[in-house]
């Protein structure tokens, strides 16, 4: 039982974490290079144009194969096994912030790689922004640009994990209040926060349960180093024995249990240095598309599983990573990273011998269309999770409020806070 809570615990770490990309207009495109223009404005003249595919219609079962060259195998399968339909609308240009452009631009060039793979000379900004597919290091590269793509300076979230099993019956459900603040590679390095920039602590995040009652009141906290080599320091606050408590760091544990590994959090929130990099290249995929407002409240297919929201054709880098453990749960996972964004729209998780297991979809907004963030330049907004297990046939779905960039005081991520707010 003990373990168990523990794990519970843990769990509170990652269960909120989202991923964020930003937008801005302090810098203009003419700013940087013709080179970097198209890869950070890919939109900037034209989208994505795919026959067969337009916006205004439904992809299902009956019509699945004009999406065949758009959508990985594994979920053509699922849509034309009927499991869900696919609206179609037209792509969103969601430009990053410009303040982050103009900094990758600066810094191109001096960010290296170490012979350990490990990041080096880097201050803010995408550390690589071009990709080559004949580098046998581009792999690696973009895992880098994806740990470092933009995400503000602070975020505040509560939302709702819910177990759904194949009826669409919800088996499980807890609500969070989380926090996350980063103390370091701000773009204006006055705004870092001193004391952690000191101590290498890259980012810092507070969770807190509302429920169930046999968990409200339970939290964590955790310190996120900016040395990938570092392992992360957690804490745990037990409302039953008011006690709080050194905890290992463990991103291959489950979040409360559920069909994804707090690893999985945002695409990928494990170490760099525990697997291997594949970039497999540039394509144009259809993605849940950017929501233009809250997080979505509307579910259908299989088992109420799938938000229904607009699917829109999108470039991303695909890259794949392979567990260096042999004892790792997974085989490899796929991961579609935007290439505007840099945010996983999904990732395709398969066994140890190969077999696809999961897919974890996230929903993405941007603050333009976001009623709660409209005062912060062209930041996307992490709305939700989905994790569909297809070998155990069973879902995990996260929806959640988000406030980005909002004051929070580096006091909160303390353990002497968190015992001041246990009860």
């Amino acid at each position: 039982m003990r373990s168990m809570r523990a794990r519970a615990l843990m769990s509170l770490v990652a269960v909120c974490s989202l991923a964020f990309a930003a937008a801005g207009s302090h810098a203009q495109q003419a700013d940087i290079p013709t080179e970097l223009r198209d890869i950070f404005y890919p939109y900037r003249e034209v989208t994505p144009q795919v026959e067969g595919i337009t916006p205004g219609m439904t992809i299902s079962k009956d019509n699945a194969q004009v999406a065949e060259t758009v959508l990985p195998p594994e979920i053509l399968r699922v849509v034309q096994a009927g499991d869900f339909e696919i609206r179609v609308q037209d792509t969103t240009d969601t430009p990053l912030f410009a303040d982050y452009v103009a900094a990758s631009a600066r810094n191109v060039g001096q960010v290296q790689l170490g012979t350990d793979g490990r990041l080096e000379n880097y201050t803010s900004g995408q550390p690589f922004p071009i990709l080559d597919v004949s580098d046998p290091q581009a792999g690696v590269k973009a895992a880098w640009n994806y740990r470092y793509r933009y995400m503000g300076d602070s975020l505040v979230t509560q939302g709702v994990l819910r177990s759904i099993n194949s009826s669409g019956r919800v088996e499980r459900s807890v609500d969070t209040d989380y926090a996350r603040l980063y103390g370091m590679h701000r773009l204006d390095p006055a705004d870092n926060v001193e004391k952690w920039q000191k101590e290498g602590t890259w980012w810092r995040e507070h969770s807190v349960v509302l429920q169930p009652q046999d968990l409200e009141g339970a939290q964590s906290l955790s310190f996120h180093y900016d040395d990938d080599s570092a392992e992360r320091k957690v804490w745990a606050y037990d409302p039953r024995s008011r006690r709080t408590r050194s905890i290992a760091s463990n991103v291959l544990e489950t979040s409360f249990g559920l069909n994804f590994l707090i690893e999985d959090h945002a695409g990928f929130q494990g170490y760099i240095r525990d697997h291997s990099w594949t970039y497999l290249g540039e394509q144009v995929v259809l993605i849940p598309g950017i929501v233009k407002g809250q997080a979505p409240e509307d579910f259908g297919g299989k088992g109420n599983w799938y938000p229904q929201i607009p699917w829109e054709l999108r470039r991303v880098h695909v890259v794949e990573a392979t567990p260096s453990d042999p004892n790792h749960p997974y085989g490899k996972r796929r991961l579609y990273i935007d290439r505007q964004l840099y945010a996983v729209f999904y990732s395709l998780i398969y066994d140890r011998e190969g077999q696809h297991w999961r897919t974890l979809f996230h929903l993405l907004g941007y603050s333009a269309f976001h009623p709660d963030n409209t005062d912060v330049p062209g930041i996307s907004v992490h709305l939700g999770n989905l994790c569909v297990d297809y070998q155990n046939d069973v879902a995990s779905l996260w929806t959640g409020k988000v406030l980005i960039n909002k004051p929070v005081k580096p006091r909160r991520f303390t353990v002497k806070e968190m015992i001041r707010r246990g009860k």
